[in-house]
């Protein structure tokens, strides 16, 4: 509910300064080097927010700036022989981002003086009347007779720094003849100071652990949570005198190594034939980028939401494959082909329910305790339940391997690995010349061909994150909640997905 509504605008000044160099500092071999400094400020910081200061030692009108990024880059390319058949290219330099304006529109929005919340319930809450609103604004409830309001805070990191990437690359070409060439490229990439949210008016430690789920914490009293499980994240606040106090902090990392094979070849005139393959390994702490505060902290967790856990990332892939090639134009006809796959995405178990295990704010963030169908004190439907989806035929094999390596623990985050999954497009054009200069082309494209030919084959069965239990209650004397496995949790029919086939004409006429 807004309180004041000001012009929120932003002013910002970037700063860059770029110098480059080319020389050849030994035969055949070619220098490029450069030097890079960015510096980016905004003018306009939030509000100053006397609470938050002497609350949580948190200042809201902190300048979001780095002034310290310089970004030397260097590229040797070394002809071997001189030949121009053999190229090796060794490279590296490191990357410094600007800070992304939205995030500091987060800051001067949410400074905890502009915006509240409040929180009412049962008769409490004003029986709406819109039409009245909309012909008389002053018929606006406002804040109801006796309830308070808390702002949801937005600030930065007195160590604020923007992202940077250090990248190394090496790569090697041999050009056989005119029409065949081969390559490998190895990259490594490694970014710090990612930007990540963390809320910083939760307790430090929680108030009990969880004695039958590897004893992950809850971050509210026991004797608050109601016998549906239902936790009051307010109950978990180091000042209740504030709301979510999310702060950008410059913590997150991501380490990225791939090896890239690829190779190309002419056929006749204006055929060709291209592969390239892909193996990729992605790792982070936070797969957040931007830009409302409030996604950052969406990162599936054991229990501390401001865990700082390295793990697989939400853009994780352990293989791509493309291939594309043309026919030779015949009598002004030529086919087309591509197939793109990829495989080993990530997803994570989750806990349905639409609550919150660890007592946070957010109700989507818990990693899934998988229990074991064999343990001596796992209730007789949950044990049925997970064995259920381990003899189900129709469950996908990626979701039965994710259960059995975490058994007896809290999922690892991404650790869910999706198969293959590929499609092949065509596409047949046919050229008229009508004169030198006028040409019409016919086309028709089918796209997912395979699907096709075979409505089984074409489609994916790649999850996204999955609900494996739903928690159901709480249970106060034993301080552990109660769940229902979901039995639909990985089923091939609710995963297929993908795009069928479809078949497109067209026509194009250049002169």
């Amino acid at each position: 509910m807004p309180l004041i509504n000001p012009a929120v605008q932003q002013s910002l000044l970037d700063l860059a300064v770029f110098a480059q160099v080319e020389f050849e500092p030994f035969k055949n071999v070619t220098a490029m080097a450069g030097l890079r400094y960015d510096a980016t400020i905004f003018f306009k910081q939030g509000d100053p927010n006397p609470m938050t200061e002497s609350k949580l030692l948190i200042k809201t009108n902190n300048s979001l700036a780095d002034y310290n990024n310089i970004q030397p880059r260097l590229q040797l390319t070394w002809d071997v022989q001189g030949r121009q058949r053999d190229i090796i290219k060794l490279g590296g330099g490191v990357f410094s981002a600007q800070p992304v304006s939205y995030l500091q529109l987060n800051n001067i929005q949410n400074s905890g003086t502009i915006v509240g919340s409040i929180d009412v319930s049962g008769i409490n809450v004003p029986t709406p009347d819109f039409v009245s609103y909309r012909n008389d604004p002053s018929t606006t409830p406002g804040i109801p007779k006796g309830a308070s309001y808390i702002s949801t805070t937005n600030a930065v990191s007195d160590n604020f720094q923007v992202p940077s990437i250090y990248k190394l690359n090496f790569s090697y070409n041999r050009f056989f003849n005119s029409r065949f060439r081969a390559g490998i490229n190895l990259l490594w990439s490694k970014t710090v100071n990612n930007y990540v949210y963390y809320d910083r008016n939760i307790v430090d430690e929680p108030y009990f652990r969880l004695s039958n789920e590897a004893n992950r914490g809850v971050y509210v009293p026991a004797n608050t949570i109601p016998a549906n499980g239902s936790t009051d994240w307010t109950k978990g606040r180091k000042s209740t005198e504030l709301g979510r106090v999310l702060v950008l902090e410059s913590i997150g990392q991501l380490d990225q190594m791939a090896v890239v094979i690829d190779a190309s070849m002419k056929i006749g005139r204006d055929g060709y034939f291209t592969i390239s393959y892909t193996k990729n390994d992605t790792k982070d702490n936070s797969s957040f980028n931007c830009c409302v505060a409030n996604t950052s902290t969406f990162r599936p967790v054991v229990d501390d939401p401001r865990d700082q856990t390295v793990s697989y990332s939400d853009d994780q892939f352990s293989d791509k494959l493309v291939v594309s090639a043309a026919t030779p134009t015949l009598r002004g006809f030529q086919l087309e082909a591509i197939l793109n796959g990829v495989g080993g995405t990530r997803y994570s178990f989750l806990v349905g329910g639409n609550k919150s295990i660890n007592g946070d704010f957010v109700l989507t963030n818990d990693l899934a305790y998988v229990f074991d169908p064999n343990g001596v004190n796992v209730p007789k439907a949950v044990k049925k339940g997970i064995q259920g989806l381990l003899d189900n035929p129709d469950v996908t094999e990626s979701v039965k391997n994710y259960v059995i390596e975490n058994i007896g623990k809290v999922a690892q985050r991404n650790g869910g690995i999706n198969p293959f999954y590929y499609t092949i497009d065509l596409r047949l054009t046919k050229e008229f010349k009508i004169s030198k200069k006028h040409n019409f082309a016919l086309s028709a494209d089918c796209f997912n061909f395979t699907n096709l030919l075979n409505k089984e084959n074409g489609i994916s069965y790649n999850h996204g994150n999955v609900n494996l239990t739903s928690m159901v209650g709480f249970d106060q004397a034993t301080k552990n909640y109660t769940y229902n496995v979901e039995t639909g949790a990985g089923r091939k029919l609710s995963t297929a997905g993908g795009t069928p086939w479809r078949l497109q004409l067209g026509l194009r006429y250049s002169f």
